[in-house]
Order: structure tokens, then sequence, then C-alpha cells
């Protein structure tokens, strides 16, 4: 038996995250590129654990508001992804191994 689609209430844009589509539609399809690019990171965070969290339930109890919650600690993880980069200089593994 195929799994029916649990689709976010607005899609989810990933685009410049590292294997990742550019856009998330559904919660299954998420929940398994988090967990493969995002929970084995050493670098991954409290933003990416939650985002895992709230997807499982939303698999789990597809709901409206665990769904729109998934879908929003998704973005939020997204976001915090992206200013981490803006903000890391390209020397900082010099800073960290001195």
């Amino acid at each position: 038996m195929v799994a029916k689609e649990i689709l976010f209430p607005a899609p989810v844009a990933t685009r410049g995250l590292t294997g990742f589509p550019d856009i998330l539609f559904d919660v299954a399809e998420a929940r398994r590129v988090v967990e493969a690019m995002r929970l084995p990171v050493v670098r991954s965070d409290h933003a990416w654990l939650e985002a895992a969290n709230l997807l499982m339930l939303a698999q789990a109890s597809p709901c409206p508001v665990h769904v729109e919650a998934a879908g929003k600690a998704l973005s939020r993880a997204i976001a915090a992804e992206h200013r981490e980069h803006r903000a890391v200089p390209s020397n900082r593994r010099w800073a960290i191994a001195a």
C-alpha cells in the first residue's frame, strides 16, 4: 500500500542547500531528505532535530496543525542554515584548528 501524500499548506523552498531539491511539497519527502542530509552531520543543530521530530509527528498524525508546524520548523531550520553560511567566514576552519 502506498502512503497518501501529506502536502504542506505552502511548499517549502530549500534552494541552495546541498542534497535538497529546490522545493519540498510533502512531509514524507521532506523527512527523507532531512534525515539523510542533516541529521547525520555533526554540524546539525537543534533546528534540524526539531524539524525532523515534527516531520515524523506530521507523518504519523497528519492533522493540519502538525503538518503546518512541521513546515514552519523546516523553514526555520533552512533559514538558520542560510544565516550560518553567510555569517561564517571562508577561513573559519583555520580558526578552529588553531
